[in-house]
């Protein structure tokens, strides 16, 4: 019997230890005192292991690619004006993912295509853009694209992302960049953002969607509805074949959205991987 009891201990004694160290709130199993001790020495591990073991720019590529911007921005800092500062920092991210690693932005041969699409709402309006839209933030690098071809216009632009690291690199690029300033940054969802346009009144002129494909139809058929969308809007779509928003494109080209959008394809490739083909819609909103 005596054995059994100590058998049972040895199995629960790890069991428990682990529910005390990843218990989402250990202050409610151990009391104030010592759940807060065990907060303090989970975070120091959290710490040591994050700075000793896994470095910042080993953890994340967005973490990589901002420390690659960094780096190659700090030779030139005193050279740099704003202008040359955006190039650079675009430039840099670009570098990054061809080069140094992958990441899951635009990228710079469909950001030629988003460039177009910016350009010719400018050129054909109707009327000024006077607000342009980015769902999905990432690392910023297509923000960052939005400022160069609006820097020049009195637009303001809007990224939404509800994730915190997206926050946190991107607003750190865009201060490499020296365009903090210029970007409204809102860590939240998209249906609170279209919610608050309403709200105020306010129409999107341009639109780019590039954040969780399967939400690419809710969104778009969210803004038609909630009538956020300007006449004449230019919506451009990314990743539409890899990894895929098929029933985002169905809608544009045969379905419902077909009435509402007018609908051009670009066959591209994903971005810094030309092996794999992608497609982007630019659409405009015919009102």
């Amino acid at each position: 019997m005596k054995g059994l009891t100590r058998r049972l201990f040895l199995l629960a004694f790890p069991v428990l230890l682990l529910g005390i160290v990843f218990a989402p709130n250990p202050k409610l199993l151990l009391g104030d005192f010592v759940g807060r001790h065990v907060q303090i020495a989970r975070n120091l591990a959290g710490i040591f292991f994050f700075f000793m073991v896994l470095t910042p720019e080993t953890a994340h590529p967005q973490l990589a690619a901002l420390q690659h911007v960094v780096q190659g921005m700090r030779a030139h800092t005193e050279s740099l004006d704003s202008v040359s500062a955006l190039d650079r920092a675009i430039d840099l991210v670009d570098d990054f993912g061809w080069n140094h690693g992958f990441l899951i932005n635009v990228g710079d041969v469909k950001g030629k295509i988003l460039d177009s699409a910016v350009q010719h709402r400018l050129d054909n309006g109707p009327g000024e853009l006077k607000l342009a839209v980015e769902l999905g933030t990432f690392v910023g690098y297509g923000t960052l694209r939005l400022v160069r071809m609006l820097n020049h216009t009195g637009a303001e632009i809007i990224t939404v992302d509800p994730d915190i690291f997206a926050y946190t690199v991107s607003s750190s690029l865009y201060e490499q960049a020296q365009v903090r300033s210029r970007i409204t940054m809102k860590t939240n969802y998209s249906y609170n953002v279209f919610a608050e346009l309403k709200k105020q009144g306010r129409k999107i002129d341009f639109l780019f969607v590039d954040h969780v494909k399967k939400l690419y139809l809710p969104d778009l058929k969210l803004a038609v509805a909630s009538g956020v969308l300007a006449k004449g809007c230019v919506v451009v779509g990314d990743n539409i074949r890899s990894p895929g928003a098929p029933d985002y494109k169905k809608y544009l080209l045969e379905g419902d959205g077909s009435k509402l959008f007018s609908t051009e394809v670009h066959r591209t490739h994903v971005e810094y991987w030309r092996l794999f083909p992608d497609e982007m819609t630019v659409s405009t909103y015919l009102g």
